[in-house]
């Protein structure tokens, strides 16, 4: 798509699902010039209902400036306006007036549409011309500017973190503003249960959404043929509108359901794609007897889905390739990876795991360093046997700011937040171990090929 039809197709996508009391959160971090603020990387997050807690804050150390703003129930046409002006590169944040960089024009990068993930927000990423490499220098007395602000951050990188953004003058990456629009309506996951081939599923609308425009499919699985695909949005019970949202219930008594796969419309474009198990039914055993002791694998969830400990996200990671099939083992020893990983047929993965952007470049090279003396290992005692490796992190892809090429010439998988997500709708019938190592090696070399 060229850049007017990215920003168009965003545009009339939002238009659909924008009503009157959305709000939006501003992150920011950006840098005085003598005449103008520009941004160094920021975004816009656009939702339905306030956040539960907010920590808005404004810091400026008079080169540096960083914060976080939320505007709360606006009007349709004011997100539409703060909305148009990102789009031009502009952000105005209590005053201040602040601006890409750009040499000719604007850029601008969707992934609308994505058809193979579960969840859909709309999304444009706005990227500027670069505004010069941050020194060694500068970095050291940025980060003692820092420490001394109100409120005080460790340095760039404790900023960074809190802020969730990347410092693209440390990176090959140009400024960008991302935007993300969330859906009016969608499934409440935790409250949804499928169980003895009864469906309780339960969604929540904005309170000023028209629910005739949402359109729910399901398919049950096994199911007995054509006539356990439904569309079932007319049989959804909506209740009164309480605290800014309406609530829906379907009920439903399903024909022959272990799984039921429901997809979520909203104006023709696809907000959710979800399985649901019921976890008395499972073809694989460690399934069931790992959800026997974490019901509904919540505290596993909870360890790998947007996690703040490092040493439980390592422990959840190496739980779910148990799940998927695997025999991972946790390393005491600290000068070596996170986790080793076997097969069924003897192949051999190493893991390093993090949570963090700060630590990436580090866990790259001692993946890479790691792999290589084991294969060396290995072959000195006559075996042969591949050994992948894989980097996996808690974040979303478009916040790692690693260039593709870089791992592919390396050789080594990178696994983000969307790919855990992901794996946890392959839990009931997972693939084999094997073959996920297979494709993963065939992708990388296939990668290296074309780039070679």
């Amino acid at each position: 798509m060229q850049d007017i039809e990215i920003k168009n197709r965003f545009f009339q996508l939002a238009n659909f699902w924008l009503c009157d009391s959305y709000s939006i959160c501003i992150r920011y971090l950006a840098l005085r010039k003598s005449n103008s603020i520009q941004i160094i990387n920021a975004s816009l997050a656009v939702l339905p209902e306030p956040p539960m807690t907010t920590n808005d804050f404004e810091l400026d150390t008079h080169s540096l400036l960083a914060g976080q703003i939320t505007f709360v129930s606006l009007s349709k046409v004011k997100v539409v306006q703060l909305l148009m002006a990102a789009t031009d590169g502009k952000l105005n944040v209590h005053g201040l007036s602040l601006c890409l960089e750009k040499e000719s024009q604007l850029n601008f990068y969707s992934d609308i549409p994505h058809n193979d993930t579960w969840f859909f927000n709309l999304n444009i990423l706005i990227s500027g011309a670069k505004i010069g490499v941050l020194s060694s220098i500068e970095r050291s007395d940025n980060d003692a500017l820092l420490r001394q602000a109100t409120p005080p951050f460790d340095g760039i990188t404790d900023l960074e973190n809190w802020l969730q953004l990347k410092d693209s003058r440390s990176t090959t990456q140009t400024p960008t503003i991302s935007i993300s629009v969330s859906p009016p309506a969608d499934i409440d996951l935790a409250a949804t249960s499928l169980k003895s081939i009864e469906l309780r599923l339960k969604l929540i609308a904005h309170s000023k959404f028209d629910v005739a425009k949402i359109d729910l499919a399901i398919r049950e699985f096994p199911g007995r043929g054509i006539a356990t695909r439904k569309q079932v949005a007319s049989s959804i019970k909506w209740g009164r509108v309480k605290n800014n949202r309406r609530e829906g219930i379907l009920d439903l008594q399903l024909a022959n359901a272990d799984n039921l796969f429901a997809v979520l419309t909203i104006n023709s474009h696809t907000v959710r794609r979800q399985w649901f198990l019921d976890p008395d039914k499972s073809a694989n055993t460690k399934y069931v007897a790992t959800q026997l002791f974490d019901k509904e694998l919540k505290q596993l969830k909870a360890a790998v889905i947007n996690p703040t400990d490092s040493v439980r996200f390592e422990k959840g990671i190496a739980s779910l390739l148990f799940l998927l099939g695997f025999s991972p083992a946790l390393q005491v020893e600290t000068q070596a990876p996170d986790i080793l990983v076997t097969t069924p047929a003897g192949q051999l993965a190493i893991v390093e795991c993090t949570i963090k952007i700060s630590d990436f470049e580090n866990k790259i090279g001692k993946l890479v360093e790691r792999r290589n003396a084991l294969i060396q290992s290995l072959e000195s005692i006559g075996h042969n046997i591949q050994v992948s490796a894989f980097l996996i992190c808690s974040l979303p892809r478009t916040q790692i700011a690693v260039e593709d090429s870089r791992l592919i010439h390396q050789q080594v998988t990178l696994l983000c937040q969307e790919n855990i997500n992901e794996a946890f709708h392959q839990l009931r019938t997972p693939k084999s171990p094997d073959e996920m190592l297979n494709n993963a090696a065939n992708a990388l070399a296939k990668a290296r090929h074309l780039i070679d």
